[in-house]
């Protein structure tokens, strides 16, 4: 009787080595389910009594009044995305975007631009003029100042701490797409001019990646930040990131992340104070029912309803959203299922309901107007950024009587 012959030891290697890592890439996999299924949302980093700061109160009797303007390279690149914009501790408002060949490349860099302040009373003559756009980070810069290879950077969002310092948070990506990104932040004491050696934000024990960031953050009375970010490797789920400053002069952060729901399809959330300890979120949906999703926190934003739909159409895209001095909700969308090929501006009494149309800012079939942001100023003038046919960035803005003297739509 022939003996069966042992198997070779280096085959044996092999199969035991690959059983080890199917092993391993199960609890991955069983440890990336569990952290994507909805849950009870975690505490938070603020204190009980967390309290939103709301923005300012409109004054009475304005006229209406609208200004737009491009903040264009020159000579112009093919490709630009994702704009932020936030008001300077001197009145003037700054934008960041990325740009370059196209998207997720490593001559994508972040961009910056700067406006003049726009004078109160406005009028509709009045003009916006933006300066010359130049580098703030690109992958480079990043790599010196992070240690760290860098492959590309990404999203980025500006924003005006309490104490007047200025702070980008912006994405890198050491390896493969937006599910590998990680967070990291720099600030400026020079409305921009300059820029502190960037930070990279520890947000988990583990693999500290697939977290990204979109829309405006939400300011505490406390000083601290509410920055929403959005996880997107396996699930697709929103998060608040919470700041504080930290050092001599609050030069560095300290970070902390809440969960507000788990999932595989709502992300972008775009967080809006109701009060001071009420706030809504709004959802973009990845899913097929393509349908804005909405949550509620009552509690300073430490955590958030279950996620329900609304019957606002969403085309898998981000939008935004500020709360007006009379408590209206004005969100800004593209108003379709499918394409973004228009960009409109609806309002709402609170938020909840009774949805009106009230501008189309873009409208041409085939065309691609994406990634709206918005805020509202310190004089009260709505200032919103968005990606024009994802080439240029488009800047609009309003105040509160051009809006409210818009005429109205229902939408469905």
């Amino acid at each position: 009787m022939q003996k069966t012959k042992p198997e070779s030891e280096p085959l044996h290697r092999l199969e035991s080595f690959m059983g080890d890592l199917t092993r391993r890439a199960a609890l991955v996999s069983g440890a990336t389910a569990l952290w994507c299924w909805p849950r009870q949302d975690r505490s938070a980093l603020p204190g009980a009594q967390a309290t939103f700061r709301l923005p300012f109160q409109a004054p009475s009797g304005q006229t209406p009044f609208r200004a737009d303007a491009f903040i264009d390279h020159e000579p112009p690149l093919p490709y630009a995305h994702c704009p932020s914009i936030c008001e300077l501790s001197n009145g003037r408002m700054v934008c960041v975007w990325y740009a370059g060949s196209r998207e997720g490349v490593r001559d994508v860099s972040i961009w910056l631009a700067e406006s003049q302040a726009l004078r109160q009373p406005a009028d509709d003559g009045q003009e916006i003029s933006w300066g010359k756009p130049r580098i703030a980070i690109d992958r480079r810069t990043a790599m010196n100042d992070l240690d760290r290879f860098v492959n590309k950077v990404g999203n980025s969002v500006i924003f005006t701490a309490a104490d007047g310092r200025l702070w980008l948070v912006y994405v890198t990506i050491a390896v493969g797409g937006w599910s590998g990104s990680s967070l990291n932040a720099c600030s400026s004491i020079d409305n921009g001019k300059t820029w502190s050696r960037s930070q990279r934000l520890t947000l988990s024990p583990f693999f500290n990646i697939s977290e990204l960031v979109r829309s405006a953050p939400v300011i505490l009375e406390s000083g601290e930040v509410g920055l929403p970010i959005y996880h997107e490797c396996v699930g697709k789920f929103p998060e608040m990131l919470w700041l504080r400053p930290e050092g001599d002069k609050g030069e560095r952060l300290v970070a902390s992340k809440s969960r507000m729901a788990g999932g595989r399809s709502l992300l972008q959330p775009a967080v809006v104070p109701i009060d001071g300890r009420h706030a809504l979120a709004f959802l973009r949906n990845h899913s097929d029912r393509r349908r804005i999703g909405l949550q509620h926190s009552a509690n300073g934003g430490q955590s958030w309803s279950t996620p329900v739909e609304t019957p606002l159409a969403n085309a898998d895209a981000s939008i935004a959203v500020v709360r007006l001095s009379g408590g209206q909700l004005l969100l800004a969308f593209n108003n379709a299922s499918h394409t973004r090929d228009n960009l409109c501006l609806a309002l709402a009494p609170d938020g909840i309901g009774d949805w009106q149309l009230i501008a189309t800012l873009e409208n041409a079939p085939g065309g691609c107007f994406a990634y709206p942001y918005m805020v509202q100023d310190s004089q009260g003038i709505v200032q919103l950024v968005y990606a024009w046919q994802m080439k240029r960035i488009r800047h609009v803005a309003v105040n509160e009587a051009w809006i409210l003297a818009q005429p109205r739509k229902p939408l469905a």
